[in-house]
């Protein structure tokens, strides 16, 4: 009986503690309500001060100068379940600094796609720094690694993966194209014995020069698992002429690459001449990407946040892990069924918004396809656009010499939609000579940067 009453006594206490607190927090929300604007003012102001002062103070607490919090960050203990190891020297020697919000870890947990943002201490170069997948994401191919090593979830993936039912034959044999083919990285969804051979061929990870240890292996079946990137990032460089970002190296599970300016969502607004220079770059990536090599690179996945632009005006693309890699000499070599017929990729409908419907097995199989250049105009420059905002595609608003004397939107048109076989070739070479006489004329191609901020 006593222990029932003091629980109601209790539970009375409770009830009129909580109907102080409700009422407090009413008389606080109405008293700043009637508060004059400078009071709230000052109120607002002191809030945004503590932020900063607390962020000043997380520089000493929370920022990844000490080798511990880098660590946390690196990963490198799970190697070889990682990317590599060529830029460690670069971190840990403080040649590579993470730079602004970067540099505080507490802000990791609000930082879903694993994105920092550094500057190398001896040139003074911009880079990004990537995990090139979410915490969940990553979690989740540890645990898929686990499970085929007959390991429960949690368990020492970096002695585990060696275990792995797809990783033991890489002990003795080689990796070849079937067994790449199993991470299921699109890079790899047409796979050729003469892909593994280039990409060894550029492979800046390995433990010794010209020596592939199993631990090389494991690497790259763990990039192809979780994010090919990286490794397309160093079989096709930059230098080459292949319009992506400069591959640093990599530290554990994290890949250091040039940082290539602003997303091209920045320049929507800019003048016409600007987007009509940005326009023709990325119809010259369509072609470059499409005709360059022996290997011909799909982007399967187009949107404004996944090409940047520096400042001198140049475009990349920046997400790399969902392009296809398909090696035109081997389907030469094999002449499946209609391999020597030109390819015309499909028009996506996907109810007025950004999508990229394509058939691997037509990729695949095909020596020539036009499905660079329907993605670009389907999801960029098109009005079929319609991205997160963005509507009317890149070249919205065109002036109408655009229109009448080079016929610009007709050709878009065809070259999103294209009404006749073979139509979306023909347009986008007509396309190419408006657009790059549409830039060349008003000069604006070598200050896209400023006019951009008109």
């Amino acid at each position: 009986m006593d222990s029932t009453v003091r629980n109601r006594k209790m539970q009375g206490t409770m009830k009129e503690g909580m109907s102080r607190l409700e009422s407090a927090m009413s008389d606080s929300v109405l008293r700043f309500r009637l508060m004059p604007s400078r009071a709230k003012f000052v109120i607002f102001l002191s809030g945004i001060l503590s932020v900063f002062f607390y962020l000043y103070l997380g520089h000493w607490v929370f920022a990844t100068d000490s080798d511990k919090a880098l660590e946390s960050l690196l990963d490198t203990e799970k190697c070889p379940a990682c990317f590599g190891y060529s830029a460690c020297g670069l971190l840990y020697n403080k040649q590579l600094k993470l730079s602004g919000t970067s540099r505080y870890r507490l802000l990791d947990m609000i930082n879903g796609k694993n994105v920092h943002f550094g500057l190398l201490e001896y040139d003074d170069r911009e880079v990004v720094l990537k995990k090139l997948a979410t915490d969940t994401e990553l979690k989740a191919t540890d645990k898929m690694l686990c499970e085929d090593a007959k390991r429960q979830e949690g368990c020492d993936i970096a002695r585990v993966i060696v275990r792995t039912d797809i990783g033991a034959p890489l002990f003795k044999g080689d990796l070849t194209p079937k067994i790449l083919e199993k991470t299921g990285g699109f890079m790899f969804y047409c796979p050729s014995y003469r892909l593994v051979d280039r990409m060894w061929n550029y492979f800046q990870e390995f433990k010794k020069k010209n020596d592939i240890f199993v631990s090389d292996k494991m690497q790259v079946l763990y990039t192809g698992f979780v994010n090919p990137e990286p490794l397309i990032l160093q079989t096709f460089p930059k230098h080459q002429g292949w319009p992506f970002p400069e591959y640093i190296g990599a530290c554990g599970r994290v890949v250091v690459e040039e940082h290539a300016g602003k997303t091209l969502s920045e320049f929507f607004n800019a003048p016409f001449p600007v987007r009509a220079a940005l326009a023709y770059q990325l119809m010259q990536i369509a072609e470059t990407l499409s005709t360059k090599s022996d290997f011909a690179l799909y982007l399967t996945d187009v949107s404004f946040e996944n090409f940047a632009v520096d400042s001198s005006g140049k475009v990349t693309v920046i997400d790399l892990e969902n392009i296809i890699v398909v090696d035109t000499l081997a389907i030469k070599a094999r002449k499946p069924r209609g391999w020597d017929e030109p390819h015309e990729a499909m028009f996506s409908e996907c109810e007025g918004k950004n999508c990229l419907m394509f058939s691997t097995q037509d990729l695949c199989s095909r020596v020539k396809s036009d499905h660079n250049y329907n993605a670009i105009c389907r999801n960029l420059l098109s009005h079929y656009a319609n991205e997160n905002g963005l509507v009317g595609g890149l070249l919205h608003d065109m002036p109408v010499s655009a229109n009448d004397f080079w016929d610009l939107g007709n050709l878009l048109e065809e070259c999103a939609r294209p009404t006749d076989k073979e139509g979306r070739w023909r347009a986008k070479e007509k396309m190419m000579v408006a657009l790059e006489d549409l830039k060349e004329t008003r000069g604006s191609h070598t200050k896209i940067n400023k006019k951009a901020k008109m």
